[in-house]
């Protein structure tokens, strides 16, 4: 499917109907316009296509998962925040919570059970400038956000696939280890102390990664949009590296 078409076709999206691959255990993906998504980001994008409503002033901050969205989320909402919250602030909420408490992924808050119409008021309720956040696509996301005539601003940060994919493995593992811990305290006839073995092995996900299935897979078609956006749009939408950001921060 085309990405042009994928974008226009998501509003009638019928989750079961895709390709599925159940790897990423206990997590299902789900191939759409060429990418591998988890369903519940699938099940939220038609939403962010009709609910979610777009400010002028608003920053997407864009990323292939564990490529260093959570410095970018709290870099950005320190800056936007300045005034409001100096650095020094012993009550910055960037000490007493996480990034990602204050910079939301678009597809995650609709993806939440308070329903679309209560995500569309969490986002409408923030003041502007609005930094949000994403792992989709660009061409998954509503074209009033990347349309050359568009004013939203996209900040983009890629990271050495090598580092995404050790990354990616680790945050399975723990992810894991929650999971089961979480099922052991239900199942009192389980091992809490036995360590989950993870969800696949390293050398399997080495090779689903090169096959491009993982979440918000292929990395480097997703790198490529984002990245022939910001030729196309430079005064709108940045394209940073991470390596390049750990160099000269």
């Amino acid at each position: 499917m085309a990405a042009s078409a994928a974008a226009d076709d998501i509003a009638e999206l019928a989750i079961t109907s895709l390709p599925l691959d159940t790897w990423f255990r206990p997590f299902h993906l789900r191939q759409y316009g060429g990418f591998w998504l988890l369903e519940e980001f699938l099940m939220a994008a038609p939403a962010i296509h009709s609910v979610f409503k777009l400010r002028p002033s608003d920053v997407l901050l864009a990323s292939f998962p564990k490529c260093g969205t959570t410095w970018l989320k709290a870099l950005a909402f320190a800056t936007r925040n300045r005034a409001e919250h100096p650095p020094r602030d012993p009550d910055h909420p960037l000490r007493r919570g996480n990034p990602h408490d204050v910079v939301k992924y678009l597809e995650v808050a609709f993806g939440q059970p308070m329903g679309d119409s209560g995500a569309g008021d969490v986002f409408a309720a923030l003041p502007s400038p609005r930094v949000l956040a994403t792992h989709l696509p660009c061409s998954l996301l509503p074209r009033r956000m990347t349309a050359e005539e568009s004013d939203c601003r996209i900040v983009y940060i890629c990271r050495d696939p090598k580092d995404a994919l050790v990354s990616s493995w680790f945050f399975a593992k723990k992810g894991a280890a929650a999971i089961a811990l979480t099922l052991a305290r239900a199942d009192k006839d389980m091992d809490m102390q036995q360590q989950p073995p993870p969800p696949y092995t390293f050398e399997e996900a080495f090779e689903l990664f090169c096959d491009g299935i993982c979440v918000s897979g292929p990395q480097w078609r997703h790198v490529l949009g984002y990245w022939e956006m910001s030729r196309k749009r430079p005064e709108k939408v940045l394209f940073l590296r991470y390596e390049e950001m750990l160099r000269d921060p």
